[in-house]
């Protein structure tokens, strides 16, 4: 097993209204559920087995919200972008 270390330096939301303590919390949260993600499935050979099968499936730069989604809901959906994103790379 070796390490991945991933910084994210800056995140834009482009039209997401996010006050700073709000944008420190999405951030942390995101952190979280993306290690859950990378914990839980692994990399390339798990992941194909893991995949949801249905045909709504989260794809890599495409994020599926609820309007009134919070913050907890937008880590989570970002979590698995950036997962999918990272596994395509590793």
């Amino acid at each position: 097993m070796s390490n991945l270390w991933l910084e994210i330096e800056s995140l834009v939301l482009d039209g997401v209204p996010m006050e700073a303590a709000k944008g420190r919390r999405f951030g942390r949260l995101t952190e979280m559920a993306l290690e859950r993600l990378l914990r839980d499935r692994g990399t390339s050979a798990t992941l194909a087995a893991s995949e949801p099968k249905d045909a709504d499936a989260v794809k890599a730069g495409q994020m599926k919200l609820p309007a009134g989604a919070n913050e907890n809901q937008w880590a989570e959906q970002l979590a698995l972008v950036l997962y999918r994103a990272v596994d395509r790379m590793v």
